[in-house]
């Protein structure tokens, strides 16, 4: 039988990564400069796609160094759609670089993402979440779980994300390296950790880099910098997005 680490052996491993493993961020900043580097004369929406992944990609990779360095690996496993129920708070500006990725998916990719997310908005309802205020309501997220209502990338069918590459950064930092089943046994189980402190070195680096070249104008779709203050449930600002990812304006 599997041997799983125990919440005591992650209580040791949090403040093994507090002392001695939290980086800088001088990967994040030179992420930057590659990006620049690579696609300095790139259109501004290739520019700003590829930057957003780049971002991304570099989370990943730090999370994957921390993971080396205390000597784990997550427990997590295909098929488990657990977090996909979590409250997924992004900015309108993360919300609408999602939606520009969906909106250079091929064609037949595209259509059917469309489909899936016009299903999800016709049958899910939800009123019931977009009620929870996560400002103010400290009890939030067991509130919002306890809805089950889906992340409307989520395909049901097979229990995997039909956005992976540019899953939002919660999705990303919550991991499990316990026993699985801690997470069908419980709401928010204590043993699953956060790497939510890398947060701040990517929205540095990601608005570093896409103000060089996005501009307030009428037909731009970001609007710097309102778009990375404000913050609300990825449905409801996907759900704002939905008519320009089918090309309705």
């Amino acid at each position: 039988m599997k041997q799983f680490l125990t919440i005591k052996d992650m209580e040791r491993i949090c403040q093994e990564i507090n002392d001695k493993h939290i980086p800088d961020d001088s990967r994040f900043m030179q992420a930057i400069e590659d990006q620049f580097e690579q696609y300095g004369d790139a259109s501004r929406d290739k520019f700003v796609s590829t930057a957003f992944k780049r971002k991304l990609s570099v989370i990943d990779k730090e999370i994957e160094r921390i993971e080396e360095k205390v000597k784990v690996k997550p427990s997590c496993f295909e098929g488990c759609s657990h977090c996909c129920y979590f409250p997924i708070i992004v900015t309108k500006m993360e919300a609408k670089l999602i939606s520009q990725y969906i909106e250079e998916m091929p064609d037949q990719e595209k259509q059917e993402l469309i489909a899936h997310l016009e299903n999800y908005y016709e049958t899910e309802d939800l009123e019931q979440i977009n009620s929870i205020d996560f400002q103010t309501d400290h009890d939030f997220k067991r509130k919002y779980i306890q809805k089950q209502v889906a992340c409307p990338l989520l395909d049901k069918k097979t229990n995997k994300c039909k956005a992976y590459e540019v899953r939002p950064i919660s999705c990303r930092t919550y991991l499990n390296y316990c026993d699985p089943q801690v997470c069908f046994d419980t709401d928010i189980p204590d043993e699953v950790f956060s790497y939510e402190f890398l947060y701040e070195y990517y929205m540095y680096a990601l608005v570093n880099t896409i103000q060089e070249v996005v501009f307030e104008t009428e037909n731009d779709p970001i609007n710097l910098p309102n778009d990375v203050y404000e913050a609300d449930y990825l449905p409801r600002l996907l759900k704002e997005q939905l008519p320009r990812i089918k090309g309705e304006r």
